[in-house]
């Protein structure tokens, strides 16, 4: 029987590189465009929330879910979800973190308590006046990389992106061309089920 330093020591020592066979099939992370748009979009949010982080004492999900709310006033938790591809849970928390620092409230709905419509408070339409203005400074100076002609062009092409994204959302990843085939419905259709 190994011990687990000698198990660590045979992984050390085990190949880590792609068999040459499979170099050319490997997805190269630095050229997928979905990874280049989130190191984009990471690095920009990250340089935000060092200044809201601090100034607000709100996390990024409750920032995305206040900048939601400014554009969707009364939109309800299940809307704020959709429209930031945030999932229930972490709306929830920044909902409930934005009320309990007073940036937000919420307003039950009359015929059905379940729903309530999430709303800006004045100190949180404030803070995010003065967020915002602090992210459109970051935008101008991420866009001053290009010119407007490119950015004309880039804004098109993110529309069209953003669009077929949604179609990917929509027919999920066995809808993507020459997906890989589930294990499961391999076995299933070699066992004759």
């Amino acid at each position: 029987m190994q011990t687990i330093s000698n198990q660590k020591s045979d992984l050390s020592k085990a190949d880590t590189s792609a068999p040459e066979s499979h170099a050319d099939q490997l997805l190269q992370l630095e050229s997928w465009l979905p990874y280049r748009l989130f190191r984009i979009s990471a690095r920009v949010a990250d340089v935000l929330n060092a200044y809201y982080g601090p100034k607000f004492g709100f996390s990024r999900s409750a920032w995305r879910t206040m900048a939601i709310i400014a554009n969707r006033p009364g939109a309800s938790a299940k809307e704020i979800c959709q429209a930031g591809g945030l999932d229930q849970f972490s709306v929830s928390r920044a909902v409930k973190q934005l009320v309990e620092l007073g940036y937000a409230r919420r307003q039950a709905g009359r015929s059905d308590r379940r729903y309530a419509a999430i709303e800006l408070s004045e100190s949180g339409w404030s803070a995010f006046t003065e967020i915002s203005d602090v992210a459109k400074r970051l935008d101008a100076d991420l866009t001053s990389a290009v010119s407007e002609k490119e950015l004309a062009a880039l804004d098109s092409i993110l529309t069209r992106l953003d669009n077929a994204s949604a179609g990917i959302l929509a027919r999920g990843w066995r809808g993507a061309a020459d997906a890989p085939v589930d294990p499961a419905d391999a076995t299933a259709k070699r066992d004759g089920r």
